[in-house]
């Protein structure tokens, strides 16, 4: 049976990620009058991949768009049970 993955791509702010596959990522709900306390509400990018790590989470690729500011993607795998 061939090998089944599943994926995420993160979107990333201020090195801070905030959506994954489309979703808003923070503990407290997306507030675009109070950019940084969403922000804020966000793991950081390091953080985000350490925990995604230990869920069997693979950073496969990343993206930086030249665009003003910077559209910055993850791109990560697991494998399916």
């Amino acid at each position: 049976m061939p090998n089944r993955y599943e994926y995420r791509v993160c979107q990333l702010q201020q090195a801070k990620v905030t959506f994954v596959n489309g979703e808003w990522a923070g503990n407290k709900p997306l507030d675009p009058a109070r950019v940084e306390e969403s922000l804020a509400a966000c793991s950081s990018t390091w953080d985000y991949l350490h925990d995604a790590g230990r869920e069997g989470w693979e950073l496969v690729a990343t993206n930086v768009a030249a665009q003003t500011p910077p559209r910055e993607l993850l791109y990560l795998k697991r494998q399916m049970d």
